[in-house]
């Protein structure tokens, strides 16, 4: 796995752009203004301390030797003092520390006394000045060279700055990023031929108002699309049925019984894929039937006791706390009867089982004992007109609109169909209605 620090959100990679660059001009701002403001201290400091050494080293020289001692600690500052001795040895001093005051040193005493400047080692490396007066007394100053003082302040104002451009980095880049998050959602949460339309607002910048216009523009073509399809579907199926019952009739006129069955087989598996594509493309439209309050386990116990009563292995049971739920009991119908019509055909038995969590939502599931759809197909199976069974038989195959119509009538519920294989074998197919159905 190639670990990598570079955020993946559009987001996060806009702010630290955006950080960074902001940093390194301020960084770069920062630097030439300290290093103007250093400059222009350490040229005040070494011209106070030409004048203040030059003054110093006059008084002493012009000053009795028995009045000299006195005078050493008055005339000593915070980082040079005066000695009346010869000093230590050492070297020239080349630190470029040192090279200002030694510069100093040099313009101020050089041209009126012996001057001979070297640099001791330690913690804190310093220089000393050896000058001799002019009745040969020798003098020391020492000279602890040290930078210009920074302001307390300037650290935390540097550290205010930059929370304030984090501060500003985001918002402004979470402006310009919520639009496109947004849109993103909109497009995730699109359900062509749903009742659960995503428009969204037509305002913000110029191109955020393009790219809105262009996506409510591009799902109404959509479902103007899908409308147009369905009732083409539906004109062409309910166009069919007259011929069809025509041809029927004429065919029971036939002389050979063994052709006529055979013709009136064909002829019904015709009539059920008429009235299924007619079914699929009503499921396909947004459902007129009006949603009620019902009690979903009592609905679902009659439909399954319907079957029972006529000999078909169904059972029910119920997981959770019955509350009314919010529903269209026709579609719901529809969907219950060609999952369980499907169980029988595939699976021999029906096990449903109505679950019912304390999150409000409710969870239908569809079991069998048959032999199971692939898992590669299990996405396939619920697009219309799709087999799994290779044979092609009606009578075995179905006409592959059972599930389909059950997937549209449940996206119109805003419902979620899914299908599963047992460990055990079998099928099981769930339909789950989210919490917004319940009245709970």
């Amino acid at each position: 796995m190639k670990l990598t620090l570079w955020p993946r959100s559009l987001l996060y990679r806009l702010i630290v752009m955006t950080v960074l660059g902001l940093l390194l001009a301020n960084a770069l701002t920062l630097s030439l203004l300290l290093y103007e403001r250093m400059g222009s201290a350490r040229k005040v400091m070494m011209s106070n301390l030409e004048y203040d050494v030059a003054t110093s080293v006059a008084i002493l020289d012009r000053l009795p030797a028995t009045e000299r001692p006195q005078w050493l600690k008055k005339l000593a500052r915070s980082n040079y003092s005066y000695q009346l001795n010869a000093g230590e040895n050492g070297e020239w001093p080349d630190s470029w520390r040192t090279r200002p005051a030694v510069r100093s040193l040099q313009q101020t005493l050089g041209g009126h006394y012996p001057l001979n400047i070297v640099s001791l080692p330690g913690d804190r490396p310093h220089i000393q000045a050896h000058v001799q007066l002019h009745d040969g007394t020798p003098l020391t100053v020492d000279l602890w060279p040290k930078m210009p003082a920074i302001a307390w302040w300037l650290p935390i104002t540097v550290l205010i700055q930059l929370a304030l451009l984090l501060t500003c980095s985001w918002f402004a880049v979470r402006q310009v990023v919520k639009p496109f998050t947004r849109f993103t959602d909109a497009v995730n949460s699109l359900e062509p031929g749903t009742q659960s339309k995503v428009t969204l607002n037509n305002h913000g910048p110029e191109e955020v108002m393009q790219a809105t216009a262009a996506f409510n523009a591009m799902q109404l073509r959509i479902d103007n699309y899908l409308k147009e399809r369905a009732q083409i579907l539906a004109a062409i199926s309910h166009d069919l049925q007259t011929p069809i019952t025509r041809m029927k009739l004429r065919v029971e006129m036939a002389e050979q019984p063994a052709l006529r069955d055979k013709l009136v087989e064909d002829l019904d598996n015709m009539t059920r894929l008429v009235r299924e594509g007619i079914a699929l493309a009503r499921a396909s439209q947004t459902l007129e039937e009006p949603r009620q309050w019902m009690s979903i386990t009592a609905f679902v116990d009659v439909l399954c006791c319907d079957y029972a009563d006529v000999g078909h292995p169904v059972t029910f049971s119920v997981n959770g706390t019955d509350h009314p739920f919010m529903l269209q009991p026709q579609a719901l119908r529809r969907i219950m009867t060609n999952l369980i019509d499907n169980a029988l055909k595939f699976g021999e038995v029906a096990q449903v089982t109505l679950h019912l969590p304390a999150t409000g939502e409710a969870l239908i599931s569809v079991a069998d004992h048959g032999p199971g759809i692939p898992e590669q197909e299990l996405e396939a199976v619920l697009q219309p007109f799709y087999r799994g069974e290779s044979s092609r038989n009606r009578e075995t195959g179905g006409t592959g609109l059972g599930l389909a119509i059950a997937a549209q009538l449940s996206a119109q519920m805003a419902g979620k169909l899914s299908l599963h294989n047992r460990a055990e074998g079998g099928l099981e197919v769930q339909l789950r209605l989210p919490p917004s159905q319940s009245s709970s």
